[in-house]
């Protein structure tokens, strides 16, 4: 490990909005470089699991973004995980099979999880 770089760090800000009542700060140490994703492996709160389609959502939460982020980072209880971030809105995820949405903030995911 080359001890002469700092390290790198990402943020996730958001605004007040759907997810994030007062908004929301937090940064994460990266521990790869940053991809668009588009469609993730993942099981809602509610337990509903499969694909879904994620995008970012802007902080006025009518403007639907572009692909969400994916970028691994140091996680303290899992060693490595991926970071699913997206706009000042957080998150939309639109379930394949059901066409269910649901709202996050962001994600921290296994590092296992299959994206695209």
């Amino acid at each position: 490990m080359d001890e002469s770089r700092p390290p790198k760090f990402v943020d996730v800000a958001l605004a007040p909005c759907t997810v994030a009542e007062d908004g929301l700060t937090l940064r994460f140490k990266t521990a790869g470089p940053e991809r668009r994703v588009s469609e993730i492996a993942y099981e809602s709160e509610e337990g509903l699991g499969g694909r879904w389609r994620i995008a970012s959502v802007d902080a006025d939460e009518a403007v639907v973004l572009h692909d969400a982020m994916a970028v691994a980072v140091e996680d303290s209880s899992d060693g490595t995980a991926w970071l699913i971030a997206g706009g000042n809105g957080g998150l939309r995820l639109e379930h394949v099979e059901t066409g269910t949405v649901v709202r996050e903030p962001y994600l921290v995911l296994s590092i296992s999880t299959a994206l695209a």
